[in-house]
């Protein structure tokens, strides 16, 4: 008799400690989901263009270009720290390009800052890592896997929708990370120096690619312009490059196969 007391009481003290623990991951994970916005941090080096010069500059690019299917588009600055200093889209709404498109645009700007180097080096396009990071019979190419650093998701998906695309965008003064390798982001430079980079988002790869030179060029922030989408006809993990788009006759900095 005393030993089914002793089991029963067990097994009581048992259900209480698993209740107990799902109760508490429960709370925990109401917790997070319900959590605002992380603090913005202090910017560890200056914006090289601010979130209104963004704004102005991502809607004229837009306007000016032609490829792709004419959607609206994302746009995202990061400063030389790689922390998101800027965001802006060239619709006049929210709703009138991808949403999912904002995070795309500022790993591309992560992505091109993350890889761009001070003059004589230069700069690395997104566009330019999308043949190195293809699969191939041989079992890969150099940078094959490399887009596996993904974006910090509780950063890019925190705060308010309201704020989104204003100089209070939740992502400005965080290093959301991200590793993109296809056509969309550019560095950003002064002179001789990498200031940062910028990524655009919202159309095919190709359109992408050039409005953000359009936005960099109207920003005066070119540096020697050796970072041009490099296109290939059937483009293969073998052959390199970065493929067509639909619409790509007018993609500009990019450069293009002969008789194409």
């Amino acid at each position: 008799m005393q030993l089914m007391k002793t089991i029963t009481n067990s097994r009581r003290a048992m259900a209480t400690a698993v209740g107990g623990v799902f109760l508490g991951a429960l709370a925990c994970g109401q917790e997070a989901a319900a959590q605002p916005a992380p603090a913005p941090s202090p910017l560890q080096a200056s914006c090289p263009f601010d979130q209104p010069t963004l704004e102005y500059v991502i809607r004229r690019a837009a306007q000016e270009d032609s490829t792709g299917f004419d959607n609206d588009f994302w746009a995202v600055i990061v400063n030389v720290a790689g922390q998101v200093c800027a965001v802006a889209h060239s619709g006049p709404f929210r709703e009138s390009q991808w949403l999912g498109s904002r995070q795309i645009a500022a790993a591309k700007a992560y992505t091109a800052n993350a890889f761009s180097l001070n003059l004589p080096k230069g700069p690395l396009s997104t566009a330019q890592l999308y043949g190195f990071a293809q699969p191939s019979p041989s079992g890969g190419n150099p940078l094959f896997g490399l887009e596996g650093g993904n974006v910090e998701s509780s950063l890019v998906y925190a705060g308010d929708y309201a704020t989104f695309g204003t100089p209070n965008d939740p992502l400005v003064t965080q290093r959301v990370g991200g590793t993109i390798t296809f056509g969309g982001g550019l560095a950003l430079y002064q002179g001789n120096l990498k200031v940062g980079a910028i990524g655009v988002s919202g159309d095919t790869a190709c359109a992408d690619h050039s409005v953000a030179w359009r936005a960099r060029f109207i920003l005066g922030a070119e540096g020697p312009g050796t970072d041009k989408l490099p296109f290939v006809n059937n483009a293969s993990p073998q052959s390199g490059g970065h493929p067509r788009c639909p619409n790509d006759a007018g993609t500009q900095g990019a450069i293009f196969p002969p008789n194409s």
